[in-house]
């Protein structure tokens, strides 16, 4: 490592290179048990290399460069892991939001499908918010029969039985 921080570009390559063939094998196995999947292991192994090169004038000579290497390997995993959890979560969210729309269809379907008397109930019980008391004398029907025909329709409705 010291070959190709300090000498000319030419011998930098070689050293450079010299500590890619040394080190490839060992990163990639490093690598790969930990990500189980080779395509993105492969992709990692690649970036790990250019952040040696990025960063070849932060390496101290009083540490083994095997150690510094493993500590940019493992941290690259761990980087990865995070942006790809991050990227997992967005699309759950996105299926979370996929699916409330696709229930809200059915639910809308279901609405569809009542007869006018039951719109009434529903809109009297949930859009004006009157207690069962109130839709009973505008009704004319005994609260205890409100109270199980909304409780019905409404179990209809999230099954979509309507």
């Amino acid at each position: 490592m010291v070959i190709y921080q300090h000498n000319s570009p030419e011998e930098a390559f070689a050293a450079f290179n010299e500590l890619y063939n040394r080190y490839e094998q060992k990163v990639f196995n490093f690598i790969q048990k930990r990500l189980h999947n080779q395509a993105d292991a492969e992709d990692l192994l690649q970036k790990i290399f250019i952040k040696i090169h990025e960063s070849k004038n932060l390496y101290k000579q009083h540490f083994k460069f095997e150690q510094w290497l493993f500590v940019i390997a493992r941290t690259s995993i761990l980087d990865h892991l995070r942006a790809k959890g991050r990227y997992q979560s967005r699309l759950d969210r996105l299926a979370e939001a996929n699916s409330a729309i696709t229930t809200d269809e059915v639910a809308l379907e279901s609405l569809a499908s009542l007869n006018a008397d039951q719109k009434e109930m529903l809109e009297m019980k949930f859009i004006d918010e009157l207690s069962y008391q109130e839709m009973a004398k505008l009704l004319n029907k005994s609260e205890t029969s409100l109270r199980k025909t909304v409780s019905r329709m409404m179990i209809n409705l999230r099954k979509g039985d309507v």
